[in-house]
């Protein structure tokens, strides 16, 4: 009997002992499986995350490449700006010089013109008759105070030249005309004149009756009676206008007195 029961004691030793591995065995293969499971979802979790960091490292990139575009077209848009500043100012500058220049240039043109105006008002009562007739209009457009006068250099200046002209072409040919001088009677008269230049001249009457040369002098011109050149003078007239039939040398006199200034 008591073998028995010793049996029975260490059977159900046995079996309690088979019972807790079963128990211990299920717990550890519930928390393997749970374990499994966690793993997963945290696989699943990284994929995910790396799928998505993959998406936003591309996203980024070109993100990143349109950054750089932008700073690149700046930089270039700011050089660009530079260089056309730099041009601008150093345009700016040569202006500024040219116009620095310009008035420099002005103001010799002006200083010129206030005298050579004032030598061309003194020389006027010198001038011949015809030369004074033609550059009277432009005598006129001269101001009467070069000071104080709204005209600009540009029409003073081509005033001026435009008297010098007409008495340099004066002075090159050997004008002839008619004009109204006043005889020795002080009766007023018209003669025929032949102009050698701007310092000499001789006149012969309508009639013939009286002849003679002109000369300039510090109040102008005055005229000399020689009734004996008359023929003379006549036919130098008609040689100047192309109406003698042949050309020769004629003799008549000049006056070489120096006239004062």
């Amino acid at each position: 009997m008591k073998f028995g029961r010793n049996l029975w004691h260490a059977w159900s030793v046995i079996v309690v002992f088979v019972i807790c591995l079963a128990v211990s065995a299920d717990d550890r293969l519930t928390d393997a499986r749970a374990a499994v499971s966690q793993w997963v979802d945290v696989e699943r979790t990284i994929s995910r995350e790396a799928i998505a960091w993959k998406e936003k490292k591309t996203l980024l990139n070109d993100l990143l490449q349109v950054a750089r575009t932008e700073i690149k077209t700046l930089k270039d848009g700011i050089a660009e700006a530079d260089k056309a500043t730099g041009a601008a100012e150093e345009r700016r500058a040569d202006l500024v010089k040219k116009r620095d220049d310009n008035a420099a240039l002005a103001e010799k043109i002006e200083t010129f013109l206030v005298g050579i105006e004032a030598k061309i008002r003194k020389l006027a009562p010198r001038l011949p008759k015809p030369l004074r007739d033609n550059v009277r209009p432009l005598m006129q457009r001269m101001p009467a105070d070069p000071d104080n006068t709204e005209l600009g250099i540009a029409v003073r200046m081509q005033t001026v030249m435009g008297i010098i002209a007409e008495a340099q072409r004066f002075n090159t040919t050997a004008p002839t005309g008619e004009e109204l001088h006043k005889a020795p009677n002080g009766d007023m008269r018209e003669i025929r004149t032949i102009y050698f230049g701007l310092g000499a001249a001789y006149y012969v009457s309508a009639d013939g009756s009286d002849a003679g040369f002109g000369k300039v002098t510090q109040d102008g011109w005055v005229w000399e009676s020689q009734p004996e050149l008359a023929a003379t003078i006549r036919e130098a007239i008609a040689t100047a206008e192309g109406k003698s039939r042949e050309a020769r040398f004629l003799s008549l006199p000049v006056s070489t007195k120096e006239v004062e200034k």
